[in-house]
């Protein structure tokens, strides 16, 4: 099989996944089981849904460095309690993400987009597949044909 040329995986993969490996038994790793201690299923249940948000964004980052941003995201995870409370969403959303960044589920890039290195793990995975899968049907190099 022809290897894929990396720069196609690479672009291939920071496009949206429609999904992403969930392990049956996520709960039971330490990282995991360190944020049910500490922000409960709430925050587990936040957790996942903010890896789909990331599986669904392109280059699987949210940015995280402005106001703004943070509003954002806490409206996408359950923090936005009503227009009148921004001060208290924010300061619940900044929580919540700096103990993901304590626990290791999450990191931050220097401009200020969040990821996480799983995330970037499964979309090279489907990047792979989606560069294999543009290749199907090609005839191989040095093939055995009789001409």
């Amino acid at each position: 099989m022809a290897k894929l040329a990396t720069d196609a995986v690479a672009a291939l993969a920071l496009k949206p996944m429609k999904f992403f490996p969930h392990d049956s038994n996520a709960s039971a790793d330490i990282k995991c089981q360190r944020l049910i201690r500490r922000m409960g299923y709430e925050g587990y249940g936040r957790w996942w849904r903010l890896c789909e948000h990331l599986a669904a964004s392109d280059g699987h980052t949210v940015p995280f460095s402005t106001a703004e941003d943070k509003l954002i995201l806490g409206g996408i995870l359950g923090f936005d309690h009503s227009n009148f409370e921004e001060v208290i969403t924010i300061e619940e959303t900044t929580a919540f993400v700096d103990c993901l960044f304590e626990i290791g589920l999450l990191n931050q890039a220097e401009n200020g987009e969040l990821y996480s290195k799983r995330m970037f793990e499964n979309s090279l995975y489907f990047g792979r597949k989606r560069a294999g899968g543009r290749m199907g049907g090609r005839p191989r190099k040095n093939s055995d044909k009789e001409e």
